[in-house]
């Protein structure tokens, strides 16, 4: 296991270097590397979103699949995978990105973390040949008054709140991103929730104040690279509701028109042609 993120590391450290080598500034190389893992994991977040929207589709047909087989269990199971795999809502499909990102963020931790010491530099899969490794050791690696191989933690520990204000700002923005990126994820056609699916979307509302918690101890290029990946990811969300189009909102109840089979009143007779009979009748 160490030498895959060993592997990831360097490949990682190289590209890095290779932007810096183009644009150099640091925190812009972070960026662009941020955007080509980015584009390289597009695929799999399209499959991510697509199973993520089939899932929200047809979270009305499950709601009545459960309610004809509430007391068969096996049946529901099956009847509720069929729909699934109809749908292309692979259960699957909403995690193999995270799960892919995991070791990069690992990686990436250990580029960084290692970039920010001039003892620890070797080991941070940069190449030594590259310029921007001539600039880590020379004390280089700010963006922003921000040094990109620091934690918020230690910045503020060490030189106070004024000096931990860029940081925490990184952090707000990093946060607001993500809750900007899940309101514009869920659905707007009023379809009703199973219960499984409201604990899942409450649990997604509080993984951006979480992502934003454990910043505080990880390296500031770190967060740059989550702010960054939600920013993309936004326009990615954007441009694949644009291809697919959001589904149409179900139409309003109409009131119902009265049956004609049911009996209908007589009209009422005028009340003159009955007067007028018993005059005749007198007459």
């Amino acid at each position: 296991m160490g030498a895959f993120f060993d592997g990831i590391k360097q490949v990682l450290g190289w590209f890095l270097g290779f932007f810096y080598d183009v644009i150099p500034n640091y925190g812009v190389a972070i960026v662009l590397l941020t955007i080509l893992i980015n584009l390289v994991l597009f695929p799999l977040t399209l499959k991510q979103t697509r199973s993520t929207r089939a899932f929200q589709t047809i979270q009305p047909e499950i709601k009545r699949l459960q309610a004809k087989h509430k007391d068969e269990p096996q049946v529901l199971q099956a009847e509720m995978m069929k729909m699934q795999k109809e749908a292309g809502a692979t259960p699957g499909g909403c995690l193999i990105p995270l799960l892919v990102q995991m070791p990069i963020w690992f990686a990436l931790f250990r580029v960084l973390r290692g970039a920010a010491s001039a003892e620890e530099i070797v080991d941070s899969g940069i190449p030594v040949s590259s310029s921007l490794y001539q600039h880590l050791l020379e004390g280089g690696g700010r963006f922003l008054g921000m040094d990109l191989g620091f934690e918020p933690s230690t910045i503020y520990g060490a030189e106070g709140l004024v000096a931990t204000i860029p940081y925490l700002i990184l952090m707000a923005l990093m946060v607001a991103v993500q809750f900007v990126q899940q309101w514009h994820a869920q659905p707007r056609d009023g379809r009703p929730m199973d219960k499984q699916a409201q604990q899942m979307q409450t649990i997604t509302k509080f993984m951006p104040l979480f992502i934003g918690f454990i910043s505080w101890s990880f390296p500031a290029g770190l967060t740059l690279y989550w702010a960054t990946s939600n920013i993309f990811r936004l326009g990615q969300q954007a441009l694949i509701f644009r291809i697919d189009g959001r589904p149409a909102a179900p139409p309003k109840d109409e009131p119902k028109e009265e049956s004609s089979d049911e009996p209908k009143a007589p009209p009422a007779k005028p009340q003159g042609s009955a007067k007028k009979k018993q005059r005749r009748r007198r007459n």
